[in-house]
């Protein structure tokens, strides 16, 4: 994680996401800017939450991780949003693993500094009812068609979410467990899409040959 210190960057993210907009008060004494390079985690999970973070750039992912050393993704994060926002109002009482998949960029709330005044504001906690709310219908839609399409529409659309750089590299047993269908059968999609030219499979992982045909079929 980087602090971004340079005034003219902060004064540009204030600019171009004012955080002001959410609140009755000023929240920027209680304000930093960090960046989080792809790969990083946002927040740990098991641990006690100290920041309410916005997502004002990049994409993130939402996972557990199990005793056993397993992971299992949980969901997708996309500019703009709230991170933190469960623990901040108390719902879990430690953080969940949510890492980085691009660089993003945040505005880190200190809410230890300011968390009566936060949870007083009428103003914030009704944007924050509304994106919560909007939330839980996006969750819906995505299970919905998860449900309706074939594996090659999911699979597409999940490649697209998580590569970086025109490259995807997610371990194939969580991708499978989050997928609901078994290791065999996505291997035997993500071979077909190599054989169409799709994907090329490489030592880093699988580069996007062909993103307009990825894209097609992602529309679902």
């Amino acid at each position: 994680m980087k602090i971004i210190e340079q005034d003219s960057l902060n004064d540009e993210c204030h600019q171009n996401f004012p955080l002001s907009d959410f609140f009755s008060f000023d929240i920027r004494p209680y304000t930093s800017v960090v960046k989080f390079e792809g790969g990083e985690n946002i927040l740990e999970e098991g641990r006690q939450v100290s920041y309410l973070y916005y997502l004002a750039g990049g994409r993130a992912k939402l996972f557990i991780p199990h005793e056993n050393g397993r992971i299992s993704l949980i969901n997708f994060l996309n500019a703009p949003c709230f991170i933190g926002e469960m623990e901040l109002v108390g719902a879990q009482s430690v953080g969940s693993g949510i890492a980085a998949i691009t660089p993003c960029l945040c505005y880190r709330i200190h809410v230890l500094e300011c968390k009566d005044a936060i949870l007083g504001d009428t103003k914030f906690l009704r944007r924050l009812c509304l994106f919560l709310g909007q939330k839980a219908i996006v969750n819906t839609d995505v299970y919905s068609k998860n449900q309706s399409y074939p594996l090659e529409n999911r699979l597409a659309n999940f490649i697209l979410l998580t590569s970086y750089n025109g490259v995807y590299r997610e371990r194939h047993q969580e991708v499978s467990e989050f997928l609901g269908v078994t290791y065999r059968h996505l291997l035997y999609v993500l071979a077909g899409f190599v054989k169409r030219g799709i994907l090329e499979k490489t030592t880093q992982g699988y580069f996007i040959r062909n993103i307009d045909e990825l894209q097609l079929l992602a529309r679902m």
